[in-house]
């Protein structure tokens, strides 16, 4: 005689092994692939990548699954080893990793009060794009050059209190006729405050004078 409860019971384990199999949990996988050894999302992580903890701010969904799918493909010099995903776990990671917007800082960021230049461009992860002591380089398809361009020479065009402007409402870049950049400049106005506003303008004033050395 069938035990039709026993039998219920069997058949809701077996979805939701297929359900929990089809829906990967992407915070495990961001750690069962790796990717915590070298990036950190808040507190916990390595530093021998980008801070991963505002990804989300600074770029789209879309172009991080292209980047997942495989880094070097977009940046042949990238030091991120090819991953191998699968569809699922690359759209299941993007999506993560775009729901990224400084929550996992809480209330207290990993810089003082008032702000450290140099330790929010690094931590907030500007340095993903602008590279160490804003070097430059990066691809950016669609943008004048297809290239973010090194911030030095830059920096000696603009006064504090336009820097500071830029920095609150973000760039998106000139398309001169053809296809939209890849990566605009987020607005980081509501993400840091005044006083970090002002700290990141000073640091990166800095580096008109100074020549570009690793900075992570």
């Amino acid at each position: 005689m069938i035990e039709w409860p026993m039998l219920f019971g069997a058949l809701a384990l077996i979805l939701a092994a297929s359900s929990a199999a089809a829906s990967p949990n992407p915070a495990l996988l961001f750690d069962a692939h790796g990717c915590r050894a070298c990036h950190k999302i808040g507190a916990p992580g390595g530093n021998a990548g980008p801070d991963l903890t505002l990804v989300g701010h600074r770029r789209p969904r879309a172009w991080l699954e292209k980047w997942l799918a495989s880094p070097r493909a977009y940046k042949h010099d990238t030091e991120m080893p090819e991953q191998g995903l699968n569809a699922s776990d690359r759209v299941a990671l993007a999506e993560f990793l775009s729901a990224q917007k400084g929550q996992a800082w809480g209330k207290s960021r990993p810089w003082e009060a008032g702000g450290d230049g140099r330790t929010i461009y690094i931590r907030a992860g500007c340095v993903a794009c602008h590279g160490p002591a804003g070097r430059g380089g990066h691809p950016n398809p669609g943008a004048h050059g297809d290239v973010i361009p090194a911030l030095a020479p830059l920096m000696g065009t603009y006064k504090k209190d336009e820097l500071i402007w830029k920095l609150r409402r973000g760039v998106v870049p000139e398309t001169h006729g053809g296809p939209p950049a890849d990566v605009d400049m987020p607005r980081w106005d509501g993400v840091f405050d005044e006083a970090e506003l002002g700290a990141l303008a000073d640091y990166l004033l800095t580096l008109a004078k100074t020549d570009p050395k690793d900075d992570f």
